[in-house]
Formats: C-alpha cells, structure tokens, sequence
C-alpha cells in the first residue's frame, strides 16, 4: 500500500458539495481508503478569467493500491462525474483534483508529473496539507510540507480567506489552538439563508474579537412536526458568499450526523423563561435550541456570542441557559435589523408574497402604537395589548398566536407598565409564521 496526498479544489456549483461528493467518489473506489481529509480554504484564484470566483481548496491524505497512472486515472474519472468541464485553462471548475505526492516516487512523464511541479509554490495547497499529519515529504528536497509552508513569502492580502470547517471534531480542535494562542473568539450560530441582519452579528464578531466563527446549521430538533424544517431555505452557497464579503474567518458547516450522531440520546431542559409565548405555541422548540447551542458553544468554544434581539425570548433562554451552566461565554444581543420601511429582517421574509409583504408591516406597527401609547402616560397592559391587536386586524392579519407585553428579564406578564416592558408578537401572515418584539422604557419625569 502507499499513501498519497490529493490536492482538492472547487470554484463552480456548489463547492462544499462538490468536494464531498469528491471525497465521497474516492472513498468508494476499490484500493483507495481515504485516511484525512482537511478543512477547506477560501482562496483567490490563480491563473484564468480574472473575474472567475473565489475557490474553496482542501487536501486529502490517501492510502492506495493503485499505481501512481491508476490513481491519476481514477482522479480524472471522478471529475469526469462531477461534471468538470475542460473548456479552458485555468478556468472556473466545479472539482479540480491534484496528484500532489506519491510516496517517495519521482515521476516526469507526459502525462504524469510527480511531485506536483507547482507543489512547493502554492500556500492554498500547502496550507490545508499542513493540517493533515502528513507523512510525505518532497522527495527531491526532502522537505515536510511544513517546512515548504514556512518557506513561502509573506501571505499577500486576500491570498488566503475564509476557512471552512466541516467536522465537528476539527472545529473543536481549531477553536482550542486558538484559544491557546490568546486570540478571542467570536460567534454567531445561525441556520443559514443569511440577509444583512446576520452579517451585522459577524461585523460585531469582527469588531470586538480576534477570529470571527459563523455556524450554519438547520437544527432539526428545534422545529415540530407540523413546521418548516423541510422547506425551509437552505442556500449554502450564497450565504458563504455573502460571509466571505464580510470577512467572516471560520465558517462551521456540520452535517446533522456530526451534531447528533447515531444514537444521540441526551437532550438540554431549557430554563423557566422559555416556557411562556414561544414555549407555549411551540413545545419543544426552545429544547432544541438549547441543546444545539449548547454543543456548538462546546465545539466552537467562544469568548462571546452574538444573537439579534428579533428573536428576544431566543436570547433571553440562551443566556439564561448560560448563566445557569456556568458557561465562559457573554452572550451580546444586537439590535434588530429592519428594512427602510420597517419590517424586520428575517430568513422566513422570501416566503411571503408581495401582498403578504405589505401585510407584515403591521407587526412594526403594531409595535410603534405600542410604543406611542406609552410615551402618551398609559400605563395599563391591557389597553396597549388591546392597541396592538387592533393595528394587526385592521391590517387582515386574523390568526395571531399572541400579543404580550412581558419583563424584559423574566418574560412574566406585565398588568401595568412601570418603567420598562418588552411587547412581543408572534402571528401568521398567509402561510408565514413572523415575530417581532420592541423594548420600550417611559420617560422619566421632566425635572
């Protein structure tokens, strides 16, 4: 048997797909057993259409019967099935897979170059290799490929972007070394289909950490069995996109079975102020919730994570949930982002037609009356619950799951408003279930 290391690299279609499709084709194939495989790497491209994208580069670690032409041969198939399309040199390639090393082999043939001429050069496939232990060393120069990757110039800006981690395993473990290294860590777990709300919480990651780490994750234990979970958006590939304009570092994108493995039993009882609203409307939701949280704050290990106040009671369970764990994590809850006309931003927003659309504008609304009635003096709960219920049905919003005016600690309902208050909706607009929460304080007193 020999090993071999394989260099991995897309920038057409969806990326990560086509790389563990990749992965996946070779694993499957008689006489290959791949060993490791890297997290993936954003990266400029090199050579070609200078507006081609960005690509994702990875490495894997391979032990092979095959022979050096055989498992070049067995490459080239796999691309041929992934549907690379050799059209023009350099250009963007939904798999692109490099025999990089071979054992301690020298091979110069017209077909077949062994070390990869440009081996040594290239920090997006020295740098993914790096990670992976790799026995392998050059065999003209004797180097690691450690040793190569610390032979190269200084990193040009842009050179080497975004990381992306797959394995719960290696995210910890990435997490980990950062913290040894005293770089703080940022996080905002997420369920992807990301608007500007989302990359707020990344720009305040950025802002006040060293390594900022997005999840995406669709957590399938936080929704019931009559809810979304099936249809709701799931859009990789832009929201890496959108995540790399926003010069997000890591990006956690696990497969369910690296969050709930087979046979994964233990789930986390959220804390009292997740049993009211929500709690009440959604059994089990705010169960979920915790329990992905909980494990994503132990595999990305954060200094602080961030959450949107839209999700108000979300926020309020986790930190609760946190503090009562005794969890090193500060929990940083953003304003609500909306749009100019005040809808609050919201995955759940393409569902909704364009007369859906401005039917939702009652919510904020709804909120603003609210909010007026209380700077007027009223004080009483019911009438400002009252006031908001009207807003929502003058607009045909009938099915409302409720309307409440709660503490802003304890989400307890409020009779009379005394000094601050949270209003909080949750109501149906055609099939589309929208929240939205306001937090209002009375003006002191004028002197």
């Amino acid at each position: 048997m020999a090993i071999c290391l394989v260099g991995l690299g897309s920038n057409l279609g969806d990326r990560i797909a086509n790389l563990l499709r990749s992965v996946a084709a070779l694993h499957a194939t008689a006489g290959v057993n791949v060993l490791r495989v890297s997290s993936l790497w954003e990266t400029a491209p090199v050579g070609g259409p200078v507006d081609q994208p960005p690509f994702l580069n990875g490495a894997a670690l391979i032990e092979t019967s095959l022979a050096p032409r055989e498992m070049l041969s067995t490459l080239l198939s796999v691309e041929n099935i992934l549907g690379r399309v050799r059209d023009q040199p350099w250009g963007p390639r939904t798999i692109d897979l490099d025999l990089l090393l071979f054992d301690k082999l020298i091979v110069e043939s017209s077909e077949l170059t062994l070390p990869h001429p440009r081996l040594a050069e290239r920090r997006f496939v020295l740098q993914p290799a790096a990670e992976l232990d790799c026995p392998l060393r050059h065999p003209a120069s004797g180097k690691s490929i450690v040793e190569m990757l610390a032979e190269l110039p200084p990193e040009k800006p842009g050179e080497m972007r975004m990381r992306v981690i797959t394995s719960a395993r290696q995210m910890q473990q990435v997490a980990l070394a950062s913290r040894h290294a005293g770089r703080r860590i940022g996080f905002v777990p997420t369920m992807g289909a990301l608007h500007v709300g989302h990359l707020s919480l990344v720009q305040r990651a950025r802002e006040a950490c060293d390594v900022a780490v997005a999840s995406i994750f669709v957590n399938p234990t936080q929704f019931g069995p009559r809810e979304d979970f099936g249809k709701y958006p799931r859009t990789l590939e832009a929201d890496l996109q959108a995540l790399s304009a926003a010069k997000c570092d890591v990006v956690f994108v696990p497969d369910q079975s690296e969050i709930y493995p087979p046979g994964c039993t233990t789930l986390v009882e959220p804390p009292a102020v997740a049993q009211p609203l929500e709690g009440a409307f959604r059994p089990g939701h705010f169960r979920g919730v915790a329990t992905v949280v909980l494990k994503l704050f132990n595999l990305v290990q954060p200094h602080r994570a961030y959450f949107g106040q839209k999700d108000y009671q979300q926020q309020l369970v986790i930190r609760h949930m946190t503090a009562d764990l005794n969890l090193p994590v500060e929990i940083v809850t953003c304003p609500t982002v909306r749009e100019s006309d005040g809808l609050a931003l919201s995955s759940r927003n393409r569902y909704l037609s364009a007369s859906e659309r401005e039917q939702a504008l009652a919510l904020s609304r709804a909120l603003t009356a609210a909010e007026l009635l209380v700077a007027e003096g009223i004080t009483d709960a019911a009438t400002i619950v009252g006031r908001m219920k009207s807003v929502l049905g003058d607009a045909g919003i009938e099915r409302i799951d409720y309307v409440a005016l709660a503490d802003v600690h304890t989400l307890a309902e409020v009779l009379e408003f005394r000094g601050e208050a949270v209003a909080l909706i949750a109501c149906h607009v055609g099939g589309t279930r929208l929240i939205d929460n306001r937090v209002m304080q009375s003006s002191p007193p004028s002197a």
